[in-house]
């Protein structure tokens, strides 16, 4: 229908007209997610960003996905390739497990039908953001971020066996990844390799950082309209759109078993700004958007109730 084309551009006017009628909020929002990406997002994840980079243009994201494709083929049904990419994701984080199988899908490491199962569970909140920005700067407690680190880990892990059971029937292709894999280290010059390098790192960081900036503006746009300012309910629907606001609010609540479910789950599940993220960095892959989130949601579920059973047992 016709009247469907007007649905998107309609919403966007409605939040312009947010923007005016809610300023003093929206731009303290707006400075908020800023300071966050300046201060944290940018100087963690920009050195993993080229690091990433350079590995995959320098071959050796190939060499390394050779050695361990042995196992990742017998565990996860996945490639050695497909193996960084899960590594990748749990090392350093949103959205740098998305870009990996991006880049490796659009090198050719990788095909389609393993890109759109990896992007189910290898991308991923990193350590440095569970334990050091929500665990002691949040929860005020390191012991709560391990806590939910493990529970987050435990939770990708499992999204990725029940992905497995689904294909065990299929025959995977591996491009001979495994096979004569010195023979993969040959891959750019290393000048250029840099260049290129620093260069995408730079650009997706400046569309993290946009990113990150607008759905904090808009969950807090959500937030008054539907009058959420405080509490668990209030960081679950927050993290539904911006993870950090939302972990922030349900920190505020302290350490019991409820907040540190509600945090889990929001962390696993990413928000729609680490969506739009993952999305972007996927694009021409072929991953459907609908197939990933269904994997973030049960990812989500799932990181939940590990942490809840890790939390009571210890």
């Amino acid at each position: 229908m016709p009247y469907k084309k007007l649905i998107i551009p309609l919403l966007i006017g409605l939040f312009n007209a947010l923007l005016l009628i809610f300023p003093r909020e929206v731009l303290g929002a707006a400075r908020e997610g800023l300071l966050l990406w300046f201060h944290t997002i940018l100087p963690s994840l920009l050195p993993f960003v080229i690091g990433t980079n350079l590995l995959i243009k320098l071959g050796f994201m190939r060499f390394i996905g050779g050695i361990i494709a042995p196992l990742t083929k017998n565990v996860f049904g996945i490639s050695g390739a497909g193996g960084t990419a899960f590594i990748t994701g749990i090392v350093s984080g949103y959205p740098i497990g998305a870009k990996t199988v991006g880049d490796l899908c659009r090198e050719g490491d990788i095909k389609p039908d393993e890109a759109r199962r990896l992007l189910a569970f290898c991308n991923n909140a990193g350590p440095l953001f569970i334990v050091g920005a929500v665990g002691i700067g949040m929860f005020g407690d390191a012991k709560a971020g391990y806590l939910l680190w493990v529970g987050h880990i435990l939770g990708a892990l499992a999204v990725g066996l029940l992905g497995r059971s689904g294909e065990k029937n299929k025959k995977n292709n591996f491009g001979g990844i495994q096979r004569n894999y010195l023979q993969r280290l040959n891959g750019e010059p290393f000048g250029k390799a840099l260049g290129e390098s620093v260069k995408n790192a730079m650009e997706a960081m400046i569309l993290v950082g946009g990113l990150i900036i607008l759905f904090n503006v808009v969950a807090c746009i959500f937030r008054l309209m539907i009058g959420l300012e405080e509490g668990i309910a209030a960081g679950i629907f927050g993290g539904l759109l911006e993870i950090s606001g939302g972990t922030k609010a349900i920190a505020a609540e302290g350490i019991n078993t409820l907040s540190l479910a509600a945090a889990a789950f929001v962390i696993a599940f990413g928000g729609f700004s680490v969506h739009a993220q993952a999305m972007h960095f996927t694009a021409g892959t072929g991953i459907k958007a609908g197939v990933y989130l269904s994997c973030k949601i049960l990812h989500g579920v799932l990181a939940a109730v590990f942490t809840v059973i890790l939390f009571t047992l210890l």
